[in-house]
């Protein structure tokens, strides 16, 4: 007989840390938006129907680099390639990635 999963401590411990200390939050808020980011990148690729490569064509980097950048843990994002790959998918940046009639993903970029 299958027993029910207690509740993820985890979780908890992590709002704990959250609320008791500023250092910690603010690490918490700055993944949040590393992967904000990751996900915007990947987002936009596959919305334009574009393969890694084909992006990296696309943007004149390579492969690898796209990669790279849809990898939450990736922390070298800059504005100029995020500026290039929304081009390179028929996208306009402002700090916001939007694409009618159902695309509208914003990111703070801190």
């Amino acid at each position: 007989m299958r027993q029910t999963v207690k509740r993820d401590r985890r979780r908890d411990l992590v709002q704990l840390l959250a609320r008791e200390k500023a250092s910690y939050r603010n690490t918490v808020v700055r993944t949040l938006y590393q992967v904000d980011l990751a996900l915007l990148v990947r987002q936009m690729r596959e919305d334009a129907g574009l393969s890694q490569e084909e992006l990296a064509t696309k943007t004149g980097t390579s492969q690898s680099m796209i990669g790279r950048l849809e990898d939450a843990e990736y922390t070298g994002h800059s504005l100029v390639m995020l500026e290039r790959i929304a081009i390179a998918c028929g996208m306009t940046l402002k700090i916001r990635a939007e694409k009618k009639p159902n695309f509208d993903r914003e990111v703070a970029l801190v």
